[in-house]
């Protein structure tokens, strides 16, 4: 067995200007866009005794037991007069600031926990103290990755730190740990409720973020003389009425009871995440899976976390390790991925196999996917025990009797008003994953949503390690990815799938002894049957800058206008038709409908190759590309590639669907104006482009049949779907790779056409891809994720010239 070393790193401290190549967005700008996310899942209980008994609740007293606890520190209060005439004196809003009214909070507290602790002292019930309240708005958490800190009013600190004390700064071992708090917000008037709302809402968003064991976050806001408490998790955000805490003080002195005294599975903890520092001061991370035991190595991605609900994924490159010895087991690292799934859905292993299974009557040598998966998925629920009983870790759906909760509306800023960015900011991002993006187009909130499904939290290990093709540097294994793509969604079309998240992080390729490169299709948790009718109110689902525009829209764009109202109307908003036949009636109605296809897997996929043209340019140019030129291009990509998922107007109308504003002209213009500086290959590279052409052909030929009518709306035919669509966009990424093969052409990341940049870079002597890329993050409920075992087409054969041999075989 191996023992760590300081090079095995979890990640490099790094800024997050210098990860994103540009300054660090501002607080009030997450802020925004974290307002404009949390509204669709946030509920408010029935009432805050309801939110009590459902967070709150110590297991270790009965109810009885509880609310004779509950009498006797009410009683002790007012004997020594902290509580008087219902109310706290210490705390009655007067002319003192903030913090020094609210700061009296801390005595209170830490005397309620010793009134506890004197009414157990014989029965020994409760659990040894496990937080101490602070109340100092002036400290800025400590954070394990640079712009994670923040600021809070006051905090629910844990007494036994998650994190090992640095031997390397003493003085930061005094403050406190953002993994280690709950998080209070204050303000003395109640029309700074809005305020209080978005920190509170803010400091659990950078806590889930940066905490790898939080699996929830409680907290609480005070507005005058209101209180409110807070659940944070990835399945919902739950809130209480506000209630007057001086004349309920019950309600109060109960939730600091259960703060004071709850153990860490209680708090939000999970106890299969253990932070190790090593021997050069860096954390790692232990996890558990099915009874082993992995430490982190390198940070791999996370971006799919940047939202409070939302599946959360997290990808890392570990190694198996044995706690007692703190020795590694073998040699070779592994995959680990975590995600919160919802509780219905089907294990990506289970989807894995009955993909293939669908496959394996095809063809005899399809079926030899099955010696690739089977190299090792390791898929399990999250468990934990607690006594003699092992638990299942899930983020619950909202308890039953809730309604829809209204935020408070924000005072106008500038900085409001400047554009969507991720809710927070992970500072070390792994190479292969998207930075964020200010999206310079309005956009609207998104619709609320209805349901709160319950989702589980899951461990998958994968024994291959692949890369994503964010990382691909050179055109011509570019084309050949793109072509492998296609045949790959074309074996999930033969099997009736559709994956429903194409994107470059979810695309890997590694490369076989002839340094050729395989694609594999990965993050299988979304795919599903295409004749499966959607079992959630909301079906959006996919990285935002690589869903197709009919995904986005909820729309059919293409349906003829003879069969259909005009493409700028929402189809069949409750409107008639009888473009279905005789399975209608003239006087029924025809509900709502969208149903994701295969063309809109396609389509992703081909936005693939359109990012990678706009953030990647030839070598042979560098130099010759001036910043503001440069610039140019990103503008376009910000209005193409973004966060939003409701799609900006330059990629709706590059698409089709309005034909009579449609920007692929300007587009292509644009791009041309640079690549055909290259005239060897320049030229070539963008006939690419011309795949989008054929996309919105397939449309109307496949939306021009007539649909077939199901349980709960409408679906095309999977025989609509040709595999003459997939042969013919092969050849035209395969006809792009034959003058490029052998070229060496390699593609350079943006940013780095500027000269000042590269200079400054060359001075950091970083060599860490730091660019300024235009990268779609993930928003909530659709999350880039990472390392999955995949749909794995065949290789393509070593000589490139001949790699059109990788055109599937099955099923034309």
């Amino acid at each position: 067995m191996a023992q760590p070393t300081p090079t095995d790193t979890p990640r490099r401290p790094q800024s997050a200007s210098q990860q994103a190549g540009g300054p660090m967005l501002g607080l009030a700008q997450q802020r925004a866009a974290l307002r404009k996310t949390i509204p669709a899942h946030t509920v408010q209980t029935a009432s805050p005794l309801a939110f009590l008994k459902r967070h709150c609740s110590l297991p270790e007293l009965s109810s009885c037991e509880y609310e004779g606890l509950l009498a006797y520190v009410i009683t002790e209060l007012k004997e020594r007069e902290l509580l008087k005439d219902s109310e706290w004196p210490a705390t009655k809003i007067d002319s003192r600031t903030e913090g020094a009214i609210f700061k009296q909070l801390e005595p209170i507290i830490a005397t309620i926990g010793d009134i506890c602790l004197l009414w157990d002292d014989k029965d020994q019930k409760l659990n040894d103290r496990t937080t101490t309240f602070e109340c100092d708005g002036s400290n800025t958490t400590n954070s394990e990755v640079p712009g994670s800190s923040f600021m809070v009013d006051a905090q629910f600190i844990l007494l036994d730190r998650c994190t090992p004390p640095s031997n390397v700064a003493e003085s930061e071992n005094d403050k406190a740990d953002t993994v280690d708090i709950s998080p209070a917000e204050f303000k003395k008037d109640v029309k700074d409720r809005a305020d209080n709302e978005i920190k509170i809402a803010s400091a659990a968003n950078h806590t889930l973020f940066n905490d790898y064991s939080r699996r929830f976050v409680l907290g609480f806001t005070i507005e005058g003389v209101e209180m409110r408490f807070w659940y944070f998790s990835r399945s919902h955000i739950a809130v209480s009425p506000a209630f007057d805490y001086h004349q309920e003080p019950e309600l109060f002195v109960r939730f600091v009871i259960f703060m004071t005294f709850a153990d860490r599975i209680d708090l939000g903890y999970d106890p299969t995440v253990i932070r190790i520092r090593d021997a050069d001061n860096n954390i790692r991370y232990q996890f558990e899976v099915n009874g082993k035991f992995y430490l982190t190595e390198s940070f791999i991605a996370e971006s799919g976390a940047n939202d409070i609900v939302t599946r959360a994924t997290r990808v890392w490159s570990v190694r198996e390790y044995d706690p007692v010895t703190g020795m590694f087991i073998g040699l070779d690292s592994v995959v680990l991925k975590d995600v919160w799934l919802f509780s219905d859905s089907e294990g990506e292993k289970k989807i894995f196999d009955d993909i293939f299974s669908a496959l394996k009557n095809l063809d005899d040598q399809l079926a030899a996917g099955k010696d690739h998966r089977e190299l090792g998925m390791d898929d399990v629920a999250v468990t934990f025990t607690r006594g003699n009983v092992q638990y299942c870790d899930a983020a619950p759906a909202p308890e039953t009797g809730y309604t829809p909760f209204t935020y408070a509306p924000e005072k106008k800023s500038r900085a409001a008003v400047l554009g969507k960015v991720p809710g927070s900011l992970r500072a070390e991002v792994g190479k292969n994953e998207a930075p964020p993006v200010v999206e310079e187009s309005k956009e609207s909130p998104p619709t609320p949503i209805h349901d709160h499904p319950e989702r589980t939290h899951r461990r998958i290990v994968f024994r291959d390690r692949c890369s994503t093709l964010y990382s691909l540097v050179d055109y011509a294994d570019y084309a050949l990815a793109m072509v492998q793509v296609i045949q790959a969604l074309n074996f999930l079309r033969l099997a009736g799938y559709v994956h429903r998240d194409i994107s470059p992080g979810n695309c890997l390729y590694i490369r076989d002894s002839s340094e050729v490169i395989q694609i594999k299709i990965s993050d299988l948790e979304y795919a599903r049957p295409y004749s499966r009718e959607s079992s959630h109110t909301v079906p959006i689902t996919g990285t935002p800058g690589f869903m197709a525009v009919e995904s986005q829209c909820l729309r059919h764009l293409f349906i003829p206008e003879s069969i259909a109202p005009p493409p700028e109307q929402f189809i069949y908003r409750g409107g008639k038709s009888t473009f279905c036949g005789p399975a209608i009636t003239e006087t029924e109605e025809v509900p709502d409908w969208f149903r994701f296809n295969f063309l809109h897997d396609i389509e992703s996929a081909l936005w693939l190759f359109c990012w990678f043209l706009f953030n990647r340019l030839p070598s042979s140019l560098l130099g010759n590309v001036s910043r503001a030129q440069c610039e140019s291009i990103a503008k376009v990509a910000r209005k193409l590639f973004g966060t939003s998922l409701d799609p900006p107007a330059m990629r709706r109308s590059f698409i089709g669907g309005f034909e009579a504003s449609c920007t692929y002209p300007e587009v292509h213009k644009l791009l041309k104006s640079y690549y055909q500086q290259d005239t060897q290959h320049g030229l070539t590279i963008l006939n690419g482009l011309i795949a989008f052409k054929s996309i919105i052909r397939f449309y109307k030929e496949v939306e021009s049949a007539t649909p077939i009518r199901t349980a709960q709306s409408f679906m095309w035919a999977p025989k609509e779907f040709r595999p003459a669509y997939y042969r013919e966009l092969q050849g035209i990424f395969y006809r792009m790779s034959g003058p490029l093969n052998g070229s060496n052409l390699s593609a350079v990341p943006i940013h780095l056409f500027d000269p000042l940049k590269r200079a400054a870079d060359t001075l950091a002597a970083d060599d860490e891809d730091d660019g300024e890329e235009v990268r779609p993050n993930k928003r909530a409920r659709t999350e880039p994720r990472r390392y999955e075992r995949a749909v794995t087409p065949p290789s393509p054969t070593r000589r490139r010239e001949k790699a059109i041999s990788v055109t599937p075989r099955f099923g034309y």
